[in-house]
């Protein structure tokens, strides 16, 4: 008999409970989380459980389908040959998940000797066979869906057990490496060693697929090397091209007291540099000289890495136009563009108008040349009036449909879900764009940040703190730590990273009255950390982002209402859309459980939102709400 992972999420509790029983009583070990024990690690637990599974069972139904928890679990099931997939009503899975042949639960009357129940019952009793078979090709053939959100250490111990692959040169073009130790000392040769292997496990979704061999299979060929140094304390990655030019180089360093794992972080990014070098070395179309590939590989694997810090990448955009400009119909750098562009486009800056222009301008053209890239739709939907929703999820959701595979749109996607109140649709979002891409800082901090605004802060900074080992000096999470700890963490911590990041990228000056008021919560340092808050807002009342989660923090929820009741129209009447993201954080909880912020979000335009929509906020469907929201939204035009 089989041992089963079932997997569902609490809405369904009793419909598992009934699976779980009867394949129990035939013989069936049935894992689910109601035998976590008190004081348990949670996700370890569920960890251990899922890979030890013969079977893992899932239940997909509307809830289901819109937890991350319950996709994540899916896709270790999917990848591993695993999955049996068991509808409860009549909702489609997530993409992803649709070509999978489902057992139709949604009428069934609860009866062990149902038909249904027969065949989940056969369906299980084939597991041992599909694993096996899954497992072979595993070996040979390393699934980039290995490192996900709450597997990276998985992931990395399965590649270092399938050891390094020594590919020959590929006859078929495609693009092979050797990494090598700089010099002769133990440490380099070691970390080499360990890189490549490490590297065989890998794959990046965001470039283009390479071989990796030994020195002697590429000499002489027209192929690059990448050149591992180390200290105990960093290592330094540097490709060097055939002429013995160096072409990139990075230095990673250790900072004091990590828990870092070198090679795990130092392969990350020679998997990201490979792959980057890859695209240029498997384009056709037009040449592309030594310098323009020298530029676009650095502006490649720096796209992402600097993420999130509010401050547009002009640099990185006139890179990527640069390249475009030498190779018009090179896709990838089409794609890099759009990225950096749809994220600077977000910004409230004096500049926008124009570079809406611009962007407008490049899809154009982009269209004309047969290049139709994910990250287009995200550039697109972004130069929107920031509070068309409609508009703004229509273009995400054509995206994804076309790109299924794309990490960034569902990345993105997931990012606007919160400004709409759609706090588990971001959760989820996001998650998946870990699981298509697990290679990218940005992604694992968007995921660690939308669950700790949804309210699972501990969840979130649990994800955090795995992104952190895995990119110890990255921006972004950097930037991503400290909006954390700003808002939920150690203040005094918040302090430290506010004089490292928030005074260095000219963040919201008031955030330091606000950290001290939180050290010391007096009346006097509260009211002080609010009217510092205030006195920005008086100078531009459109921006209510910081003001308004200092008052929900605080406790001000009439104030916090007020403000949105008197939200400023006219020429500033779209600009919700920069700050709506937080108006569904944990601090504006007691906010929205009164009724009378129903008219504030008539009054900024969300309320439309949702009723043309149907697509309600998560708080409306909260069983403890003193009131409902459709009814009370019937008030308001």
């Amino acid at each position: 008999m089989a041992r089963v992972f079932l997997s569902y999420v609490r809405e369904d509790a009793d419909k598992a409970r009934a699976l779980a029983a009867i394949l129990e009583r035939s013989g069936h070990s049935v894992w689910w989380d109601r035998q976590i024990k008190g004081g348990a690690q949670y996700s370890t637990e569920i960890e251990v459980a899922l890979d030890a599974a013969e079977k893992v069972v899932v239940l997909w139904s509307a809830r289901s389908v819109q937890s991350a928890w319950v996709r994540d679990e899916a896709a270790a099931g999917r990848d591993t040959g695993r999955l049996v997939p068991v509808h409860l009503d009549g909702s489609a899975p997530p993409l992803g998940f649709r070509q999978f042949q489902s057992i139709d639960l949604s009428h069934w009357n609860g009866r062990a000797n149902a038909p249904q129940i027969k065949d989940l019952q056969e369906a299980i009793g084939a597991s041992a066979t599909v694993r096996s078979t899954a497992a072979e090709r595993a070996r040979f053939r390393p699934s980039r869906r290995l490192l996900t959100a709450g597997g990276a250490a998985l992931a990395f111990a399965a590649a270092a057990a399938i050891g390094w692959q020594f590919w020959p040169a590929s006859s078929s073009g495609t693009p092979t490496f050797a990494i090598v130790a700089a010099d002769s000392s133990a440490a380099a040769r070691q970390l080499a060693s360990e890189v490549a292997t490490r590297v065989a496990g890998l794959s990046d979704s965001s470039g283009t697929d390479f071989h990796v061999a030994d020195a002697s299979a590429v000499r002489g060929q027209n192929n690059y090397t990448l050149k591992v140094a180390a200290s105990s304390t960093a290592s330094t990655l540097s490709l060097v091209s055939r002429n013995a030019a160096i072409v990139w180089s990075s230095r990673i360093d250790m900072p004091e007291g990590s828990t870092s794992d070198v090679a795990q972080a130092a392969a990350i990014t020679a998997q990201r540099v490979l792959s980057c070098a890859a695209d240029v070395l498997s384009y056709r179309h037009e040449s592309i000289d030594d310098a323009t590939f020298k530029l676009y590989v650095q502006g490649c694997t720096q796209y992402d890495g600097a993420y999130g810090a509010n401050d547009p990448n002009t640099a990185l955009t006139k890179t990527f136009q640069n390249v475009i400009s030498k190779a018009p119909h090179f896709a990838p750098a089409w794609s890099k563009l759009f990225a950096v562009e749809a994220e600077d486009v977000l910004q409230p800056d004096p500049g926008r108008d124009s570079l809406i222009k611009e962007i407008r301008s490049q899809l154009s053209r982009a269209r004309q040349l047969g290049i139709d890239v994910a990250e287009a739709y995200a550039a697109e939907a972004n130069t929107l009036s920031p509070a068309d929703f409609i508009g703004i999820f229509r273009t995400y959701d054509e995206g994804i449909a076309r790109h299924p595979e794309s990490a960034f749109l569902f990345r993105q996607r997931g990012e606007r879900s919160s400004f709409v109140g759609r706090m588990n649709d971001a959760v989820s979002d996001t998650g998946r764009a870990v699981q298509l891409d697990p290679l990218s800082p940005a992604n694992h901090q968007s995921f660690a940040s939308e669950l700790a605004y949804s309210g699972s802060v501990d969840a979130g900074y649990e994800q955090l703190r795995k992104t952190e080992r895995l990119w110890p000096n990255s921006l972004t999470v950097g930037m991503a730590r400290y909006r954390m700890d700003l808002r939920f963490g150690d203040p005094k911590e918040a302090q430290q990273l506010y004089l490292k990041y928030g005074l260095q990228l000219g963040q919201n000056p008031a955030s330091e009255k606000f950290i001290q008021a939180r050290i010391n919560p007096t009346p006097q340092n509260i009211e002080a950390a609010l009217e510092a808050e205030r006195k920005i807002n008086r100078q531009f009342p459109p921006f209510i982002a910081s003001l308004i989660q200092a008052l929900g923090a605080f406790g001000r929820k009439d104030e916090a209402i007020d403000l949105l009741l008197n939200y400023p129209g006219g020429q500033y009447r779209d600009w919700i859309g920069f700050n709506a993201e937080v108006l569904f954080r944990p601090a504006m909880h007691d906010v929205w459980r009164d009724p009378r912020s129903m008219a504030g979000a008539a009054h900024v335009g969300l309320l439309a939102y949702w009723k043309k929509s149907g697509r309600w906020p998560d708080f409306c469907f909260d069983p403890t709400l003193p009131y409902d929201c459709k009814k009370e939204a019937a008030k308001y035009h």
